[in-house]
Formats: structure tokens, sequence, C-alpha cells
């Protein structure tokens, strides 16, 4: 596979960014955000079984736009919005892994630097170690 050089990448365009703003409020949901960066950004997430009887959840991420600067900033209100979503029933557990995974591997995103490791920590946490089936 050739890499192309990040300067030769396409710029995201104004509604792709919205579309990724809303997406991180859950505004968008997964189906919209896929239309919305076809061609530009490729991920997937899916139960892959193993020997055994074992499952892994794998996730694969290619970006093929330049990173925006500034990025969509994810704070703390981000997270608190999507647990007081999960906690209301408005969104599945499956619903909160995506999003958690989908900020972390989309290149759009920027975690904000003054909360960094704390939202870096849940973000993870929510990605790997609830359950995505």
């Amino acid at each position: 596979m050739k890499l192309t050089p990040e300067s030769q990448l396409p710029s995201l365009t104004e509604h792709q960014m919205e579309v990724l703003r809303r997406f991180a409020l859950f505004e968008a949901g997964a189906e919209e955000l896929a239309r919305a960066l076809g061609g530009v950004f490729e991920f997937n997430y899916a139960n892959q079984k193993l020997p055994a009887g074992r499952s892994a959840f794998v996730r694969t991420a290619l970006t093929l736009f330049r990173v925006p600067e500034p990025g969509i900033v994810i704070t703390r209100e981000h997270i608190e919005n999507a647990l007081e979503r999960k906690r209301f029933g408005l969104i599945s557990e499956r619903d909160l892994v995506a999003w958690a995974t989908m900020l972390l591997m989309n290149d759009a995103y920027a975690l904000d630097p003054g909360d960094e490791d704390l939202i870096a920590d849940w973000l993870n946490d929510i990605s790997f170690n609830l359950d995505a089936s």
C-alpha cells in the first residue's frame, strides 16, 4: 500500500466537520457519520471469532483526510452527556462503545488539553471494557 503524504490529502468539508461535531454530542448517528466521511475515513469494529469459542473486538481505521487544525475538542462535558444518555436508556451500551472508539480513532478529534489524561482514560475504559455485542 502506497502512503499519501498528508499535505496531498483532502481537507474535511464544513459539512463533514459539522457531522463530526454532532456525532460527538450524539446528535448524529454512526450511519450519518459514515455517509458524510465516505471516501475519506474508513472505520470498522466487529467481534471476531477466535479458537476455543473466544472472541475479540477488532477495531480498524483508515484516515484519508488532512487532520484539521484545530481539531474538534472533546471535553468532560462530552463524556458526561454520553453517560447520561446511557443512564436514561437513550443509547445502548454498543452505541456508547462505538462512540468512544470513534472519538479515539478519528484524527479529527482532539482531547481537551486541560483534561486530556482523564478524558483518555474514560474513553479507553468505555471503548475496551464495556460489552459491544
